[in-house]
């Protein structure tokens, strides 16, 4: 499982909000990486910064965005509860 954090470039809440999202995906064992919105299609920006995917098996299995610590661990944890009920 991967968590994909998309930010833009001279987005300070992305800046200040990577090391604990990147933190977290490593305590959880999950793979990270960022993306920058300016390498995206246009189409398919975010509608807010920063914004993160949770995707496994060639798909997004949860999406959300902003800098609260709190809904990112939140959703973090149900989300990886109910996958592990899955399998």
């Amino acid at each position: 499982m991967e968590l994909i954090m998309v930010k833009k470039k001279g987005c300070m809440p992305c800046t200040q909000f990577e090391p604990f999202a990147k933190n977290q995906a490593l305590e959880e064992s999950l793979d990270f990486r960022t993306v920058m919105r300016e390498d995206m299609p246009e189409k398919i920006h975010p509608p807010y910064f920063p914004f993160f995917y949770l995707y496994q098996d060639n798909k997004i299995i949860e999406s959300w965005g902003g800098t609260s610590e709190k809904k990112f661990l939140s959703v973090l944890k149900r989300t990886l509860k109910n996958e592990k009920k899955k399998s």
